[in-house]
């Protein structure tokens, strides 16, 4: 059976002020509780409106303590960003005090200006994902941790030993899953059967790549159990036709993508000590403008937006090709509370039933 967690966008492009954006995302939560979601799930971002989240894991916090038996996961914490041993600590401390409730993602990122704000050049990105997922895993599952890696490298984070407190309530560990592409990152989470969060910013076939080279890791690594459960995300509107979905969906969906293209910076800033930089990324943002009919119309294209058929088809389809039987959605870029949560009623009254 299919199971949908609604995708809070946490986004500031609607007109609310800051706090109601989080007074209505705990709403959404509620109702997600209400109608029989298995999850909500929030993402991570900085200097960006279209998602006003810096600290996934707070907000988490805020999302396990107003609902009862719905899980919560955060989609994700940036690694690059944090020293791995705190994520660990506070996912520890969610996972006790929600009753085991909470999942863990992680991902990395790569907005340019993160970089510059947070001092993690854009070249060890990747590397500390891998490196960190590894640190996370062992703080959570094994007595101790240091700052060398299980091939015994030493990782960006040099420390010596210790032990995680809180104990996490979930054994081995609290559910972690993973967001990324490449191969090493597939290794990585397959040699610990991790499950992955799958991007909805790909085509069905993309996933399914991403699928069967996690698949491939784990047939190296030896393992012949179960394959861990995915989580696929998406972004979800229905209405009656599909033409008519996308009419209401389209200015919404360009609306929410403008509020990520430059973060908390216009031209004025560039006149500082980081006016190269942030030259570079305003031509960078200037880039993606150009291009953004086209990246509304891939986005759209991509995902599923349109009667409840079409919906339904769009997930049998992606079931098939990866396996998944779980899914985070967007169901509130269509920004006004009323509307979104009618788009979360007809999810479960009329597409999830389909799917059995």
């Amino acid at each position: 059976m299919v199971g949908f967690g609604a995708f809070l966008s946490l986004s500031d492009t609607n007109g609310q002020t800051h706090a109601q954006v989080y007074a209505d995302a705990l709403a959404y939560a509620r109702e997600a509780e209400r109608l029989g979601f298995d999850s909500v799930w929030i993402n991570e971002h900085h200097f960006l409106g279209f998602s006003i989240c810096p600290d996934s894991l707070v907000m988490a916090s805020a999302l396990l303590a107003t609902t009862k038996k719905i899980r919560v996961g955060n989609a994700i914490s940036l690694i690059p960003l944090q020293h791995p041993i705190s994520i660990a600590e506070r996912a520890s401390m969610l996972d006790n005090l929600s009753g085991g409730r909470f999942d863990l993602g992680l991902g990395r990122g790569g907005y340019p200006l993160d970089s510059m704000v947070f001092d993690m050049p854009l070249d060890q990105f990747g590397p500390s994902l891998d490196q960190g997922i590894d640190l996370i895993h062992r703080a959570l599952s094994a007595e101790y941790v240091d700052g060398t890696l299980s091939n015994g490298q030493s990782s960006l984070w040099p420390f010596p030993p210790v032990q995680v407190y809180p104990r996490p309530l979930t054994k081995p560990h609290p559910p972690i899953f993973v967001a990324g592409q490449s191969d090493a990152t597939m290794s990585i989470a397959a040699k610990r059967q991790l499950s992955l969060l799958l991007s909805w910013h790909q085509t069905h076939a993309e996933r399914e790549s991403v699928v069967n080279r996690y698949d491939a890791a784990l047939a190296a690594a030896g393992y012949t159990g179960p394959r861990p459960g995915h989580v696929g995300s998406a972004c979800v509107h229905i209405a009656d036709t599909k033409d008519q979905a996308m009419s209401e969906l389209t200015p919404r969906f360009r609306d929410w993508l403008r509020a990520g293209r430059t973060g908390a910076f216009d031209k004025a800033a560039v006149d500082g000590p980081y006016g190269g930089p942030l030259q570079d990324l305003l031509a960078f943002a200037d880039k993606k403008a150009a291009g953004e009919d086209a990246m509304v119309a891939k986005l759209m294209a991509n995902n599923p937006i349109g009667s409840v058929a079409d919906v339904v088809a769009w997930f049998r389809e992606d079931m098939a090709r990866t396996g998944t039987q779980r899914y985070a959605v967007f169901l509130d870029v269509i920004g006004e509370p009323r509307r979104a949560m009618a788009n979360m009623a007809r999810l479960m009254n009329d597409v999830s039933p389909a799917l059995g």
